[in-house]
C-alpha cells in the first residue's frame, strides 16, 4: 500500500494535462458490502469525470493507526473518510482544507442538504478564530433502544412509548427480567449493558443535565452532581436492580448476540445493527428513543464524512470526488444497505431510509432524536482520556465504587492529559 502511494505521489500528473488523467487517493474503511458500493460509486465518478482517476485505499481495520503512518510518511491521501470522534486531532494540526468556500460555490451541494448538527461536528477553528468546515458529512450515528416485541407481548408488558421516562424504563426492564427455573440465575435480562464505550453511558449523563467536559474543554465536568446522577442511573442496571448482565453473567458474549438469542429483551445500539437483525432475528423487533431523564432524552450525535487533505496537489479533483460522494445518488446507494442514517435530509426522509416494508417499523425514531441529540466533538486527546475513564469506571459498573469516588480519583489524571493540549 505504501509503495503504491509513493508511486502515485511521484507520478507528477497535473490537472491541466489533458492527456494524462489526474490520479488522486481516497482512504476509507468499510465492510465488504459497503466497500463494494463505494467502488461502484467511484467507478461511476470516473466515468463521468474522465480527467480524474481514483485509487481507493481500503483500510478495514486499525484505520486511524494506519492513516497516521501514511501521514507521518508524507503520504496522506487526497480525500479522507473520517468521523467526528477522531476529527479534532486532524483539525487541530490543520491537516484538512476548509470546505466551506467549496460548498458555497457548489452547483451540486448546498448547506441546506444536510442536518445542521451533522455539519456542526465538523467545524474547526482557523487562525484568527474563524470557523472552517473540515468535512462534508455522509452519515449520522445515534443510540436508540431496540426491543424484542415477542418478549414484551409474552410478558404482557406495554411496548415502549416515545415519551417514556427513566422510571418507566426501569419498571419495564424489571418486568422483562426472568429466572425461568427459579435456580437463582437469570435466564433473561431486561436490558443490555456495555461497559467499555461512552456512547452508551454518556446519553444518561446528558439526559440528567450533566456533561463530560466544561464548555471550552479545559476541564472535567463529570464530577458534577447532575453528571454523577446519570452515571449512577446507568450503574444501577446491573447492580441495584440487576436488570442487566454483570460481567460474570455475560461471559464475554456481545450484547447484540444476547439480544438475538433472547437473553436480553432490550438492546442499546445504533443504526449499524439493522442489517444483521433483518437477516438473523427470528422474532418481531422495533426501536424506541432512549428514556427521558430530568433534562430530556438526549442521545449523542456522531457523524462521518469526507475531508480534503491540506497536502493534496489536486484540490479541484479532490473536491469533485467529495461532491460526487456526497450527492443524493451516492448517499442513496449507501443507505440502501440499511447500515447508516444519511446526513442528507432528502435521503433520510425518503423511502430508501424509512423503508416502510422492512423492520424496524419506526425507523423515523432515528430521525426524531436528531434535533435533541448532542453533537459529539471529542477532545484531541480522546484516546488517552477514554482509556483512563474506562479504567476508572470499571469498579463503578461492578458496584465496588460510587461514581463520586471514581471521579475524585481520576479527575486529576484526566485534567493533566487535557493540560498537555492547553499549554502546547
Amino acid at each position: 500500500m505504501v509503495l503504491s502511494c509513493v508511486f502515485l505521489v511521484g507520478c507528477g500528473q497535473t490537472a491541466k494535462d489533458e492527456t494524462i488523467p489526474v490520479r488522486i487517493q481516497f482512504a476509507t474503511w468499510g465492510g465488504a458490502e459497503e466497500i463494494q458500493v463505494i467502488r461502484e460509486v467511484v467507478q461511476a465518478f470516473e466515468t463521468s469525470h474522465p480527467g480524474v482517476q481514483v485509487e481507493i485505499i481500503h483500510i478495514p481495520d486499525r484505520y486511524y493507526q494506519k492513516l497516521h503512518i501514511l501521514i507521518a510518511g508524507g503520504l496522506m491521501p487526497d480525500v479522507v473518510f473520517t468521523n467526528s470522534i477522531s476529527f479534532p486531532v486532524y483539525a487541530r494540526h490543520h491537516l484538512f482544507v476548509d470546505l466551506a468556500p467549496y460548498l458555497k460555490e457548489s452547483k451540486v451541494l448546498d448547506e441546506m442538504d444536510f442536518y445542521p448538527s451533522s455539519l456542526q461536528v465538523f467545524y474547526m477553528t482557523k487562525e484568527g478564530g474563524k470557523k472552517a468546515l473540515g468535512a462534508i458529512p455522509r452519515d449520522i450515528s445515534n443510540v436508540v433502544v431496540y426491543y424484542n416485541k415477542d418478549v414484551f407481548w409474552q410478558a404482557g408488558v406495554p411496548l415502549p412509548s416515545a415519551d417514556w421516562d427513566w422510571q418507566t424504563f426501569t419498571e419495564t426492564a424489571k418486568a422483562l427480567t426472568l429466572d425461568r427455573d427459579g435456580d437463582g440465575r437469570l435466564d433473561r435480562f431486561g436490558v443490555s449493558f456495555n461497559r467499555h464505550s461512552s456512547i452508551f453511558w454518556m446519553p444518561f449523563v446528558w439526559s440528567a443535565g450533566g456533561a463530560l467536559f466544561n464548555s471550552d474543554q479545559t476541564g472535567v465536568a463529570l464530577d458534577q452532581p447532575s453528571a454523577l446522577a446519570g452515571l449512577q442511573f446507568y450503574a444501577d442496571w446491573p447492580q441495584t436492580y440487576h436488570v442487566a448482565p454483570r460481567k460474570t453473567e455475560s461471559g464475554g458474549t456481545k450484547m447484540s448476540e444476547m439480544f438475538l438469542h433472547g437473553k436480553v429483551a432490550m438492546l442499546l445500539d445504533g443504526r449499524w445493527r439493522v442489517p444483521s437483525l433483518r437477516k438473523k432475528a427470528t422474532f418481531q423487533w422495533d426501536i424506541a428513543p432512549l428514556p427521558r431523564g430530568p433534562k430530556g432524552s438526549i442521545s449523542g450525535l456522531d457523524a462521518s464524512g469526507y475531508a480534503m487533505a491540506a497536502s493534496t496537489r489536486y484540490p479541484e479533483a479532490a473536491w469533485m470526488l467529495i461532491e460526487y460522494l456526497s450527492s443524493s445518488m451516492a448517499i442513496r446507494r449507501l443507505t440502501e444497505s440499511g447500515l447508516m442514517i444519511p446526513a442528507r435530509q432528502d435521503v433520510a426522509e425518503s423511502s430508501v431510509f424509512l423503508s416502510p416494508d422492512q423492520l424496524p417499523t419506526h425507523s423515523r425514531v432515528f430521525l426524531d432524536v436528531i434535533p435533541s441529540g448532542m453533537p459529539t466533538r471529542s477532545h484531541p486527546r480522546w484516546n488517552e482520556l477514554s482509556e483512563e475513564l474506562n479504567l476508572a469506571l470499571e469498579p463503578v459498573w461492578d458496584g465496588q465504587q460510587s461514581p463520586e469516588e471514581a471521579m475524585r480519583k481520576v479527575k486529576p489524571k484526566l485534567e493533566r492529559i487535557m493540560g498537555v493540549v492547553t499549554h502546547e
